[in-house]
Parts: C-alpha cells; sequence; structure tokens
C-alpha cells in the first residue's frame, strides 16, 4: 500500500497472494499448516495440533528438533520483535501425542474431516490425499491388480519420506541401506543431543509398517546393478544417496595424526581420542556438533574456528549460544593456513585473520590480513567444512548425467538422463540444505514417479475460498504476551548426561505462546453493499492497517483496473468513488474493525485452501 507517484499502489489478491501472506507455510517446503496446528495448541487441543502437523509431513517428529525453522524466520511478527516459535511448539504437539502409525493419522483425518468444525488446508502431498488418490484409480481401473515396484537406494529423510508416499500410493517400495540401519544422516550425522535415536525409529518403523521393504547392508553398484534391480521387477528407481564424503582443503598437513574430518568423527566419536585441546574448523551445524561431542567426550579445551565473520556465520544464533554454555570459545575470520606436527602427530594449526571471503565479482576467493599469522596449539583438529558426492558405488548406471560438482543432474521433477531413474536430497544437483526440504525433495520424486508409471504426469487442481467465522471471534492478545526463552537442560548437566540438549514447553507455557500467533490466514473481507463510508473501521484500527480514500488515489496491475472500471459501468452518474484499503503488513488480525462496523460491512475470514491430484 505504499504511496508512489502520488498514488497508493493496490494490489488485488488472488490465491498465490493469499497463500505468501501466510509467510510461514509459504516458507515451509512441505507446505505445514503452522497456523492451525498452533491454533489448536492455543486451545488445548494436541490430538488436533499433532495431525495438523503430521498429515503432511512423515518425520514430524524429527523435523520438530531439527528442522531449521523456516518457518520461524518468515514469521510477521519477527518484524517488529520475536516471532512465534513454531517449530518448539511442533514439538510439543508431537510430545504430547507420541508417534502414530500412518494408518491411524489417515482413519483419524477422514473422521474429522468429516466434521463440520473441522478446518485444515489440504495440500497435495496430504496424507488423506494419497490414500484417497490410491481408491479413485482403482475405480477408474487404474490400480492395477499387481502394484507397480520401486526401487529407493537410500533411507535418509528423501528416501523415507518417498517411500511413505509411493506406499500410500498403492506401489511396492523396497529401501536399499548400505548402513546397518535406516535414517541416513539423520542417524549417522545428526547427535543423540539432537536427536533421540528413538525418536527417528519410531518414524521409521511407522513408515515400514505400510509395507515398505527395508535392506540394510545393501549396497547398489556393488551388492546389486541398476540391471539387476530391473530385472528382480523395479519398474523405477529413486537414488537418495546423500553426500557421504567429507570435503578436504587443501594445505600442508592435513594427512597428520590427530586430524579428523567431521562427518566420520560424528559417525565414530566413542573410538576417537581427541585428547585435552580439540579444535574444529568449520562455521555450520556440524562443527558445532563436533565441538559439543569433543565436549561430552572430556577435552578440556575445545574451539571452533571458521572463515566467516560473527555477521555470516552459518549455524544458528542458538547452536552458538548452547555451545559457548558448554564452554566452547569460537574464533570467527581465521583461515587456516598448515598443520603443525611433531612425530607424525598434529600439534598446532596456522592461521592468518581474514580480510575477504568473496572476491570483487562474488566468488569464493578468501583474502588474508598481512603479517597476522596466529598458531593455535592443540592436541587435535576436525575439519566440518562440508560434505562431498561418492558416486563410486553406482556402478551399472553407465548413461547417467554427473554435474561438475559430483552430483547426480535431476530436473525439478527428479528425473535424471536415465528412464525411470529418479534422484533426490543432496546428491541431486541442487542442494537439499536441511531435512525439511530433503522431505519435500522425497514427495516430489514420489509424485514424479507416481506419473512416469501411470504414463501421464499428475495435474494440480487448486481451489481457494474464505471461511467465515463467528461474529465473536477475537484475537487480541497475539500482541500484548512476551515471548519465552525454550527451556533446556543446564550445560553441566546435558555434557554429563549427554541427553538432549533442549526440553521443550511445559502445557501452560505452550498454550501461551502459542498464542502469541497472528493467524495470518484471516483476513477481513468487506460488503460494499453495506458499507457506510464512515470510516470507522480507520479510526478504530490502533495498527493504522486501513485508509479510506479516493478512487482517483490509487493505481494497480490489470486486476485492479478491471475491479474500477467495473464499478464505473455499474455507477456512471456517481461523482466520488471512495475505497478502503488495506496494508496486510500492519494487520494483527485482531477482527477489531469488524465488531465496530456501524453497517456490518466487515466480516472476519479465514483463507483455506485444498488441492487435489487429478
Amino acid at each position: 500500500m505504499e504511496k508512489q507517484t502520488g498514488k497508493y499502489q493496490v494490489k488485488i489478491l488472488g490465491i498465490e497472494e493469499y497463500r505468501a501472506l501466510t509467510a510461514c507455510q509459504s516458507a515451509c517446503p512441505v507446505g505445514t499448516d503452522t497456523k492451525r496446528y498452533v491454533s489448536a495448541i492455543s486451545k488445548g487441543d494436541y490430538e488436533k495440533a499433532y495431525l495438523i502437523a503430521r498429515q503432511t509431513n512423515p518425520l514430524v517428529s524429527v523435523c520438530s528438533r531439527v528442522c531449521t525453522a523456516p518457518c520461524e524466520k518468515s514469521c510477521r511478527k519477527g518484524a517488529t520483535g520475536n516471532p512465534v516459535d513454531i517449530r518448539a511448539l511442533k514439538r510439543f504437539a508431537c510430545d504430547q501425542h507420541g508417534a502414530a502409525s500412518t494408518k491411524f493419522v489417515v482413519q483419524r483425518l477422514d473422521e474429522l474431516s468429516r466434521c463440520s468444525d473441522w478446518v485444515s488446508d489440504r495440500a497435495g502431498n496430504h496424507v488423506l490425499n494419497l490414500s484417497r488418490h490410491l481408491g479413485k484409480a482403482r475405480l477408474k481401473g487404474k490400480g492395477g491388480a499387481q502394484p507397480a515396484r520401486v526401487a529407493i537406494v537410500g533411507s535418509g529423510p528423501t528416501g523415507l519420506s518417498a517411500a511413505h508416499d509411493l506406499a500410500l500410493l498403492g506401489y511396492g517400495v523396497t529401501i536399499f541401506e548400505a548402513a546397518p540401519q535406516a535414517g541416513g544422516q539423520l542417524r549417522s550425522g545428526i547427535p543423540a543431543f539432537r536427536l533421540p535415536k528413538e525418536v527417528l525409529q519410531k518414524e521409521i518403523d511407522a513408515i515400514l509398517e505400510l509395507g515398505v521393504e527395508l535392506q540394510v547392508n545393501t549396497t547398489i553398484g556393488a551388492d546389486l546393478t541398476l540391471s539387476q534391480l530391473r530385472e528382480q521387477g523395479y519398474q523405477a528407481v529413486l537414488l537418495t544417496i546423500g553426500l557421504q564424503d567429507p570435503m578436504r582443503i587443501q594445505i600442508e598437513g592435513t594427512s597428520l595424526y590427530g586430524v579428523y574430518n567431521g562427518i566420520d568423527y560424528v559417525r565414530h566419536h566413542e573410538k576417537i581420542d581427541l585428547g585435552k585441546s580439540c579444535l574444529v574448523i568449520g562455521g555450520g551445524g556440524v562443527a558445532i556438533d563436533c565441538a559439543q561431542h569433543a565436549v561430552r567426550q572430556g577435552a578440556e579445551q575445545v574451539m571452533i574456528a571458521c572463515l566467516e565473520s560473527w555477521e555470516t556465520i552459518p549455524a544458528s544464533r542458538v547452536e552458538i549460544e548452547d555451545a559457548q554454555e558448554e564452554g566452547i570459545r569460537f574464533y570467527p575470520s581465521m583461515g587456516p593456513q598448515r598443520f603443525l606436527g611433531e612425530d607424525g602427530r598434529v600439534t598446532g594449526v596456522q592461521f592468518m585473520k581474514v580480510a575477504s571471503i568473496l572476491d570483487g565479482e562474488g566468488r569464493f576467493n578468501p583474502s588474508y590480513v598481512p603479517d597476522s599469522a596466529e598458531v593455535f596449539r592443540v592436541d587435535s583438529v576436525i575439519l566440518a567444512v562440508g560434505q562431498a558426492s561418492n558416486l563410486s558405488s553406482l556402478k551399472g548406471l553407465e548413461g547417467l548425467e554427473i554435474t561438475p560438482a559430483g552430483q547426480i543432474k535431476a530436473g525439478d521433477d527428479m528425473s535424471t538422463s536415465l528412464p525411470g531413474v529418479f534422484a533426490g536430497g543432496d546428491v541431486r544437483w541442487r542442494f537439499a540444505r536441511n531435512a525439511t526440504e530433503a522431505i519435500a525433495d522425497g514427495q516430489k520424486a514420489a509424485r514424479s514417479i507416481h506419473g512416469y508409471l501411470r504414463g501421464e504426469s499428475l495435474k494440480v487442481r487448486q481451489r481457494g475460498y474464505m471461511r467465515a467465522l463467528p461474529v465473536d471471534f477475537q484475537n487480541t492478545r497475539c500482541d500484548t504476551i512476551a515471548a519465552a526463552k525454550i527451556p533446556k537442560r543446564e550445560a553441566g548437566e546435558r555434557v554429563r548426561t549427554r541427553e538432549e540438549i533442549t526440553l521443550g514447553f511445559e502445557e501452560k507455557q505452550a498454550r501461551e505462546q502459542a498464542a502469541r500467533c497472528r493467524q495470518c490466514s484471516i483476513q477481513t473481507v468487506f460488503d460494499r453493499s453495506r458499507c457506510l463510508l464512515c470510516g470507522t473501521c480507520v479510526d478504530t484500527c490502533v495498527q493504522g492497517t486501513l485508509k479510506l480514500v479516493r478512487l482517483e488515489e490509487i493505481e494497480g496491475d490489470e486486476k485492479l483496473v478491471q475491479l474500477t472500471e467495473a464499478l464505473k459501468k455499474g455507477a456512471p452518474a456517481a461523482k466520488a468513488r471512495t475505497a478502503i484499503i488495506k496494508d496486510e503488513t500492519r494487520c494483527v488480525s485482531c477482527g477489531m474493525c469488524a465488531r465496530r462496523c456501524p453497517g456490518g460491512a466487515i466480516t472476519m475470514a479465514e483463507f483455506n485452501l485444498d488441492e487435489e491430484w487429478e
């Protein structure tokens, strides 16, 4: 609603614009109906909260602990204060309800969806849509007596979510995992003090209960080739092997004893003696995980050094705070130059102060401050500077197109250069940077495989609509409740016991924090036939959201032009035409304007979106 060139810039909203207003949900890779499970928590309906969070995410309890929470980064409350702690509220709902079988979730959602008061967006990856799609296909004669078989290589979040969706769609799914247990990086790359393994296992078990077969200790390329999979009757293959190798830095001394890579260290930390002083090189979440492992192993001095500055360090503020509480010291803007050693063992690292990470053209090309060399004396070094792909094991996949970076090239539909072979997750040419994005990759792959096996691409039909709220609707507390810190174990206790760092909200605190949500899907709907042009709504709004202006004071896109032209044709004799315009960035969905409107021209309504596959 900015005023430019003397006029207010106005847009007539459509489905995509209304979706974007609920920024938390729009930011979620799997489209979680965030605002409604948060609302359910505020009302004490924890089963509803869990089911809404679970309906588009088969690994919802995992994500409630390790998701990077793009929803919170997008929360509109963050612009004026603290965003709602959405991930912590999701964890509360999951912990209250406990992991449930997919069949139970489908059955319960089916029951609730038939109730008049049940409201929730239904995305294409919704478990009810998936299960009902199979029923529709069978009615049309497309179900088939024998379901097609799909092989999934890798059991990380991408492979697990694809297996979940494909099983719901009626396919015979087998996951081939090279490791002894399923879970991929969720199991081997994330420490138990962030993601308890029993939480992960319960969600894996719920996916396997759908009839998904799991073959562990099986490496595709070594134990089985693509041609052998096809001989066994698999009509499609999804490659989700992740990034299994560490990235290397080419400096002197990397072969010294006591220099470890982060991936191997996290997997085998209990077998590695770090000594008294340990230095971790890297600024991301893996680096902090390694440092916290080192503290728990008894290292007396643990440090983290990284190229990035304090302002650009990749790890989250929460992760950094947790590490500092445990005595870990940070040294940002430091670039390693060489490793020092005696008798074949590392004794120190020489650094230089970083002047800039990028060159003048924006490329990664660190430069250093002259005469700034500094040596850190250490007993061990852990390199946590990134991960790389390892495709050497994929024998029998000749013709598979690989990117210059060593990843599998796949399109937006996850298809590769080989017919019937798909790829997703971190091994795909475009990185999946967190668990939720990896899950979304698996869901996209499942849709594409489904279309491929049917011989036709899926079409998605969208329907957006407004649902009127009760006249006594109120949401006035959302901006009056202070944000609370998420409870966590005291640093000394969690280091000693190696238990989970965060504890989650207690019930009273969870309900109060959930009430901070503005419920951005709630909109003001105006009935111009009842409007008195009195301006009461404008005067009532303390946020300055509404303005009463002349039609000549606004301009916008083609939709606005069409609307104003229609109004002129409908009342050609009118000399003055007036419009109420709304600044969505200011609205807190409190409903005061509707309650104060003397003509009853304003109704509070909630935007809903349903997607169905055709």
